[in-house]
């Protein structure tokens, strides 16, 4: 992807520096990069974040399903998105398939308008485990119910396949009556197409999406659990900033590259992107009530955009032919897309602009500069001697921690947890900068890089501010020696709203 001169392409660097500066002052923004005619004009990332991250995209990768529909229904391989879903699965017709069910299409999938009025990707089975969870008297009991929600065989009452239970599930709606998002809709698109092309998602788009765009080999998209290796569709791709401003720029020219080859029909991605259901309603922040694509938001302005949750952004701006791809961790996005229309938009000009050598160094000092706040300078604790380590058996918890140890050094704390399957995340956290460690348990799902500081705010008490960049979570921690007890919090944990604030007892 080439970069350019700002002002080459037609955009204030003095304004992009604003821009960029507003960005990240959200807290917990984590990459960002603006295309305009096709060139990076703007890039940046925190401290600690790099170009290299692949980032969780949530449901960012629903965009990416979508254009995977386009290209099957270009092949042949789907014959009408007014194709009924259930005649895809003929194995699994039967009488407990309602008739509602039967007239659910591939254009109702798309559009959110399948009829279920539940979000979950279990439907209602989502719904009543939720329900158990609350309702857990000991906490023992939550971390039994917290595994059943992570491994989705147990979210089903045998070992039937997972399509199978969601074309018996009730549809509490006629198909294409209101707009109900649910990311199992999405699901089924990727079921659809891992039938009709005998690949998995990822596999099909590798040679007709991903290596077109420049995105490597190695990517991940998680299979949804129990479901015999089908991508989630709706969910589990990981890209990095830049593979998503690539794919932005593929969508804003209606499926061509820059370099003339198309690789999505352009009548498909003119629907995909175009209102086909209304999503209005009371309480609804703006951006969410603008109209609906094909797994595409419409937006003010004139705008279009794939987004995931806490702040995965892809947002196309065909009057001004920009882009804005974004990563982040942040509660919300309609803050994220407020920046852009207040910052950013007014950096466009309708043609090349007189060069701006002060702007642009503001702009290049604004990229280089953004940092996470993880907290003050801290210093070692004089009630924890450097050859000495600190063991604590936990009480119940839903983290299914079996032991807790603190050591510390000159330079910083390690706490390691010993989850009861013998497994143990060591978090090291720095005094006066961070330092990094891989996590494989504590961030849920993957192996994911994070990086801490550490402060003793008092000589027993220790503090902990945690970083993942590649993943929407971040973590506060503390461990009171003197009580002692240990306490996790975090205003975005996806999906596990029972892990935002644990509290554990030690002995």
């Amino acid at each position: 992807m080439l970069t350019a001169i700002p002002e080459a392409e037609g955009v204030s660097s003095a304004k992009l520096a604003d821009f960029v500066d507003r960005f990240f002052a959200l807290e917990w923004t984590h990459g960002l990069v603006v295309l305009r005619h096709g060139r990076v004009v703007a890039e940046c990332y925190r401290e600690l974040c790099s170009p290299a991250d692949r980032h969780q995209l949530f449901s960012l990768s629903k965009s990416f399903t979508s254009s995977a529909v386009g290209i099957a229904l270009g092949e042949g391989l789907i014959p009408s998105l007014d194709a009924p879903l259930v005649s895809f699965f003929p194995e699994f017709d039967s009488p407990k398939v309602t008739d509602r069910m039967r007239r659910v299409t591939l254009r109702h999938l798309l559009c959110m308008g399948m009829g279920r009025a539940s979000c979950g990707l279990w439907g209602d089975r989502y719904d009543r485990l939720r329900r158990e969870f609350a309702a857990s008297p000991a906490a023992s009991d939550m971390r039994a119910v917290a595994e059943r929600f992570e491994s989705g065989l147990e979210f089903f009452d045998d070992a039937e396949p997972v399509v199978k239970h969601l074309l018996e599930d009730e549809l509490r709606d006629e198909p294409g009556s209101r707009f109900e998002y649910n990311t199992g809709a999405t699901f089924l698109l990727s079921a659809v197409l891992q039938k009709v092309t005998g690949r998995r998602l990822p596999d099909y788009l590798r040679t007709r999406l991903f290596d077109p765009l420049g995105i490597a080999r190695d990517v991940v998209w998680d299979d949804l659990p129990g479901s015999g290796g089908i991508a989630l569709g709706g969910a589990g791709l990981n890209l990095t900033v830049r593979e998503i401003a690539a794919a932005g720029d593929l969508w804003l020219r209606g499926g061509v590259l820059r370099d003339g080859r198309r690789l999505i029909p352009a009548a498909y991605l003119a629907e995909a992107t175009a209102k086909q259901i209304d999503n209005a309603g009371p309480g609804r922040a703006p951006e969410w009530a603008q109209g609906y694509g094909f797994q595409f938001w419409r937006c003010r302005h004139g705008a279009v955009r794939g987004d995931g949750a806490s702040g995965q952004l892809c947002v196309l701006l065909p009057a001004q032919d920009a882009v804005v791809a974004a990563t982040a961790g942040v509660c919300g996005m309609q803050d994220e897309l407020d920046v852009v229309w207040e910052h950013l938009l007014p950096a466009f000009a309708d043609a090349p602009l007189p060069a701006d050598p002060a702007g642009l160094a503001r702009l290049r000092e604004a990229e280089r500069t953004q940092r996470f706040d993880l907290g003050p300078d801290g210093a070692p604790s004089p009630a924890l001697p450097f050859d000495e380590t600190r063991h604590f058996a936990c009480g119940p918890n839903p983290l299914g921690l079996a032991s807790l140890a603190l050591s510390q050094d000159a330079g910083g704390a390690t706490l390691e947890f010993e989850f009861g399957d013998g497994l143990v995340d060591a978090l090291r956290a720095g005094y006066a900068a961070p330092r990094a460690s891989q996590l494989r348990r504590l961030a849920s799902g993957h192996s994911f890089g994070a990086f801490a500081r550490a402060a003793w705010l008092a000589p027993d008490r220790l503090q902990l501010k945690v970083a993942v960049p590649c993943s929407t979570s971040f973590f506060t921690m503390e461990l009171d020696l003197a009580a002692p007890s240990f306490r996790s919090r975090t205003p975005i944990w996806f999906a596990h709203p029972w892990l935002n604030d644990v509290r554990i007892q030690l002995a």
